[in-house]
This record gives C-alpha cells, structure tokens and sequence, in this order.
C-alpha cells in the first residue's frame, strides 16, 4: 500500500544524491508532468519518485495524487500548478521543515502522522499559511485570488502584512490578489462533487513505464 511504497523509496534512495521525498499515487496517468531544477518535464506516472524543488502541473483535464514519506498527501486538480520547494526529514522519516508553494490550481493537502506541523509553510502568489494539524481544499485564481477551505484542524493566515487571520474547521478563507481588497471568513457549505474526495491510493501490480525517472521499483 501507499506507506511501503514510501518506506521503499526512502530505502532505495538513501544516499543518492538527490533523495526522494515521495511519490505518485494515483494509478491512472491524467497528464500530469513534473519537473525537477535544472531539468525537462517528464510525465509523473503511478509509483514516480518526486523531489524536493520539482515543479508538477497538470493540464485542464489531468489530475495526480501523491504522497511523502512522513504520510502527507497531495492531491492536484485540472490546470493546477504546484512547486515541492523543500522537504527535509529526519531519520525516523519525521518531516521537520517543508515548504510548498501552490502557484494555481487546486489541491488538496493532509498533513501526515509523522509531520511537525509548525514546520510547515505553504504558500499561495498571495498568502502564506502555517498549519496545525490539516485536512485542507486550497484553490488558486489565475490571478493569485486564494480561497482554503479548512475541513479539520486549523490554519494561520497572514497576508498583506496584517495580522494572521486564525481559520478553523468548517471556515474558509478568501484571499484577494489586492491589499486594498477585504479579505473574508465564511462557513463551509459542502457541495455535491465539488471538492476532492479521499486520494487514489496505491494497489499491489499495478506498475507504469516511468520514463526513466527514478522510483522504488528500480
């Protein structure tokens, strides 16, 4: 399942020089692409390493999930843009720092057992959010508009250097691209297909042709 495809990456990857911080776990490729600094895109398959400072899109009709080492899950939507900044763990696969910026699109983001929550930055073209402890929708306008619905735990958000703005579960938060703007806090209306349901997980067989990107199958 998803966590010994992690733990597998962690091990096969334990003194590369680029190490994994997780991996693919939607079994259906819906185009998405990552690419790592310095390199060309490559398709982001079922079971694909990804890394810190790697870019993932999708196309309008595409999707990914993936998962990191310390259980943290990562759903993109349709023409979703994402960077994996940094991702750092400790030996027992603890993630003590990391740092995500969601540049457009939408997403899903559940902290994992294994996460240090106050080491956690997530930032939008608008906004950054510190977590406690999270199951979060964030959607990001073309034009930087963010709006992060809270369905458990809580966020932190500070923007246009006021205040951080405390954000529970079953609030959302709207985030204007102008200061001048007002930014809003409303209740959570759920609606009927219109958020991400629970990540496709990884079964048993169900390998790709990862187009030589390294994976813990290699």
């Amino acid at each position: 399942m998803a966590f010994s495809l992690m733990a597998g990456m962690a091990s096969d990857v334990a003194g590369a020089a680029t190490a994994s911080i997780g991996g693919v776990t939607q079994e259906e490729y819906k185009g998405a692409l990552g690419q790592q600094a310095g390199a060309g895109q490559n398709p982001l398959k079922h079971q694909d390493a990804v890394y810190s400072q790697e870019q993932v899109t999708t196309p309008p009709w595409g999707t990914t999930a993936l998962q990191f080492l310390d259980g943290t899950q990562l759903q993109v939507g349709p023409a979703s843009d994402v960077t994996l900044d940094e991702f750092v763990y400790d030996p027992n696969q603890t993630l003590t720092s990391a740092a995500i910026k969601f540049n457009q699109g939408l997403f899903r983001f559940v902290t994992g057992e294994n996460t240090r929550k106050e080491g956690v930055s997530l930032t939008t073209p608008v906004a950054t959010l510190s977590i406690r402890g999270t199951d979060l929708i964030i959607k990001v306008d073309y034009d930087g508009t963010t709006t992060v619905t809270v369905l458990k735990g809580a966020i932190a958000a500070l923007a246009c250097d006021r205040p951080e703005q405390l954000v529970s579960a079953g609030q959302v938060i709207k985030i204007p691209r102008t200061c001048s703007d007002r930014t809003t806090i409303s209740p959570y209306t759920p609606t009927p297909g219109g958020s991400f349901g629970p990540s496709d997980g990884p079964g048993p067989g169900h390998d790709h042709d990862n187009s030589g990107r390294s994976n813990g199958n290699s």
